[in-house]
């Protein structure tokens, strides 16, 4: 900020290395349209009767592990297509301040969890993933429920009673689903001890499906996730900034700009994050499968 002057501005972007990082997002995004393609192809193919995923998917049912890694691949190709949006592959170019990172984080995430779920070439393995991650779903949708009771107005007071008894059926019902799955596949229940799963968990361990080192993926994740949030902390730690002129009382005046570093990591991290996911659902649509007894 300067004196007189508070809002925000377009600034040409000339640091060489600020223009390379910016060339490798567009480079990137530039893909999307046949990554959209291929997920179209591998979505439509049904899986083989006796696959991985068919079995898989036999042994969850009602909670089939299919049905998550679609729709978590279905959300991470739009956030992918919106971000092709927001940073055009061809043609003038302006890039978001903030607005792209929380769109790269949310399609981060999602690519991760169905390359997370998919990953293993154990199927006891996979499916206590995919518990887990289910049963984190559970808990949040609990979460919002209660918080909707709790911050209900007065007028409503009356029909908090009849949704709570729905909320508790309907948690009922899931806890009754996973432990089944669980007890069926022969791996831990989620439901007991806080077993669920968090972002920079999926993140590590989904990048390592990789290739990458884990740790990687998680930071990334911890990068992005504070530059998505108004963090003025995070802010203006990590992204550029030019002190402009000093003030009475320790005050600076600084200029910010866009962290293009951190977005390129991102969208590297997404793009390799949903190419790999749709390697391994290809093979566990097509590979034969060990039953679990």
């Amino acid at each position: 900020m300067t004196d007189g002057y508070y809002g925000s501005r377009a600034i040409p972007i000339e640091d060489p290395s600020e223009l390379a990082a910016v060339q490798r997002i567009r480079d990137r995004l530039a893909l999307v349209p046949q990554l959209a393609e291929r997920w179209n192809r591998i979505a439509r193919g049904n899986a083989g009767p006796r696959s991985e995923l068919a079995l898989d998917d036999a042994v969850t049912h009602w909670t089939r592990v299919s049905s998550h890694v679609v729709h978590n691949l279905h959300h991470a190709v739009d956030c992918l297509r919106a971000l092709g949006v927001l940073i055009p592959p061809k043609g003038e170019l302006t890039i978001p301040y903030v607005a792209h990172f929380p769109v790269a984080r949310s399609g981060l995430e999602a690519a991760s969890t169905a390359l997370w779920i998919l990953h293993p070439d154990d199927p006891r393995q996979r499916i206590e993933r995919h518990l887990r991650n289910l049963w984190r779903e559970v808990s949040d949708e609990a979460s919002l429920t209660a918080a909707s009771e709790r911050l209900a107005p007065d007028e409503l007071l009356h029909l908090v009673d009849q949704q709570r008894k729905g909320q508790k059926a309907w948690k009922r019902k899931y806890v009754d689903q996973i432990r089944a799955v669980a007890s069926r596949a022969g791996v831990a229940d989620p439901t007991l001890g806080g077993y669920a799963v968090g972002f920079a968990e999926i993140t590590r361990e989904a990048t390592v499906a990789t290739g990458l080192p884990g740790g990687y993926g998680e930071m990334v994740w911890r990068m992005i996730s504070g530059l998505s949030h108004p963090s003025m902390l995070r802010t203006v730690r990590f992204m550029p900034r030019t002190e402009l002129a000093d003030r009475e009382g320790g005050m600076v005046n600084v200029e910010i700009t866009n962290d293009t570093q951190t977005l390129q990591y991102t969208v590297d991290a997404l793009v390799l994050q949903f190419t790999t996911a749709l390697d391994v659902l290809a093979r566990r649509k097509l590979k034969i499968g060990i039953p679990i007894v």
